[in-house]
């Protein structure tokens, strides 16, 4: 049995004075379960999810870039179940 964790952040802090790139920022978090029975033989379990400082509901703004705000939602998400099972004949 293994768990495997990994969050990313990554952020772009833009001044408006020197350019026009909007201020982002985004966390994504994967998780996975795997039970290994033997080499050929597993279960995985994993769930991901991602996090956007985008407006709700999403529009585009003056500039036609997608309208940022100041706080995270979640705009994706997935949980997948796999089963992988050797065949021996």
């Amino acid at each position: 049995m293994s768990f495997r964790f990994i969050g990313q952040y990554s952020s772009v802090l833009a001044n408006s004075i020197f350019t026009s790139v909007q201020t982002t920022k985004t966390f994504n978090a994967d998780f996975l379960i795997t039970y290994l029975v033997h080499p050929s033989t597993a279960v995985y379990v994993g769930y991901n999810s991602n996090l956007e400082n985008i407006e709700n509901p999403p529009h585009n703004d003056i500039n036609g870039d997608l309208a940022r705000g100041g706080r995270l939602i979640n705009d994706g998400r997935n949980f997948f179940v796999k089963v992988s099972y050797l065949f021996r004949f």
